[in-house]
């Protein structure tokens, strides 16, 4: 097939540009300026770009891994944010539906409210996105559904690795060894997501069409301040520079859902979600040996 992947410089663009260097498929890595592992310049807000892009290489299949991501700048720059996480999305399906071309978007746990005891959302479950990242990438979900085209859907959850930018492991592990205080929540639950079992859940998406939204993250729900200890833990680093705090004393500009987790039984159903590993531990053995 030939694959077009946007976004390819973030976390989740690595992690697919590493997992299928070495496939069969025609692969183009691309971002909004071609600096990186991009060797295309599609800038998926600039319509002209993808429509030019389609026109030239008629993909099969975008990956689309590329969208204003930071909750509490989303909450600042509104336009720009609806622009890249609505306006890119409509311009990708307009251009897959020309070309029968086949999506799979990457969307997030933030669509909901965080307000379910258990946390565990299923698919069918009613969106209630409370920031505007929430709002916009609720509604690029609708772009794609109402828009007639073959798509994948996975939403995922606090996705991390290694990766120049920060993530929850990074974060705290790369602050802890400059012996610096991180403050970390307790009354807010994830169920954490390693890049690389998001990515090869992508690719099998892409590889069978799988129709419709899927819930895909990590097997283990656990709060910030959890992740963290067990970050400092790992890494033989010292948890008492940790301080334990509650969401309302980082005044975040960005409201976020207190507790979240995915019912994974669709996807493992569709043989889409198969992850290699069962425990934060795990992720982490994982992560150290793909960083060597």
């Amino acid at each position: 097939m030939k694959i077009l992947i946007t976004g390819i410089n973030g976390l989740v663009g690595n992690s697919l540009y590493k997992l299928l260097q070495n496939s069969n498929h025609k692969l183009f890595y691309s971002s909004r300026t071609k600096v990186g592992l991009a060797k295309y310049k599609v800038d998926i807000s600039n319509r002209d770009e993808v429509n030019s892009f389609f026109k030239s290489e008629k993909p099969d299949v975008v990956i689309n891994s590329a969208a204003m991501a930071n909750v509490d700048l989303c909450e600042q720059e509104k336009d720009l944010c609806w622009k890249i996480n609505v306006g890119g999305v409509q311009n990708l399906a307009e251009a897959c539906k020309t070309y029968s071309t086949h999506l799979t978007h990457i969307s997030t746990d933030y669509i909901f409210d965080g307000q379910k005891e258990s946390g565990l959302y299923n698919e069918d479950d009613i969106p209630n996105p409370q920031g505007y990242y929430a709002k916009s990438k609720l509604e690029g979900e609708k772009v794609i559904v109402e828009s007639n085209i073959s798509y994948s859907i996975l939403r995922t959850i606090l996705v991390y690795g290694i990766h120049e930018k920060a993530n929850i492991v990074t974060y705290v592990k790369n602050f802890l060894e400059e012996n610096k205080r991180v403050n970390l929540v307790s009354d807010q639950v994830r169920m954490p997501t390693f890049a690389d079992d998001l990515s090869r859940a992508c690719i099998k998406a892409s590889e069978i069409k799988a129709e419709g939204i899927f819930h895909v993250c990590g097997s283990e729900q656990m709060s910030y301040l959890e992740i963290g200890n067990r970050v400092a833990k790992y890494f033989s680093l010292d948890k008492t520079l940790i301080n334990h705090v509650n969401t309302t004393d980082l005044n975040q500009k960005a409201p976020r859902p207190y507790k979240t987790g995915f019912d994974l039984k669709k996807a493992k159903e569709y043989m889409i979600w198969e992850s290699q590993i069962d425990s934060i531990k795990n992720q982490l053995n994982d992560t150290l040996a793909n960083s060597a």
